[in-house]
């Protein structure tokens, strides 16, 4: 699936304050496969040196990141995913609440 069509998807997810499912590649804390997510941003870098993007407006590439929470990974952070990297996505029709009092910037 090309990347603007799983951005699309991300997006529209967030934006309804819905999970999504994405297909990822195995790392090194996680086998390939689908998992559920509540998206929350997209920055160009990992962590503190990431700068915010807006979807639909912002440029946006395949190396760029999508930090969502994984569900079930019971731990207190998003994850970071490569955007070129996540294979497929779907929406769930699950609502969820941003967890800490994270913004959804979507």
């Amino acid at each position: 699936m090309d990347f603007r069509k799983i951005l699309a998807i991300i997006a529209k997810a967030g934006s309804s304050s819905e999970t999504a499912l994405i297909y990822y590649p195995k790392t090194e804390n996680s086998p390939a496969g689908w998992r559920e997510v509540e998206p929350y941003s997209l920055t160009t870098d990992i962590g503190l040196d990431g700068e915010h993007l807006v979807y639909g407006k912002d440029r946006l590439s395949p190396g760029h990141i999508f930090n969502g929470y994984t569900i079930g990974s019971n731990d207190d952070h998003c994850d970071s995913f490569i955007v070129g990297k996540i294979k497929n996505a779907r929406l769930t029709g699950k609502k969820f609440k941003p967890r800490n009092n994270w913004k959804v910037e979507f």
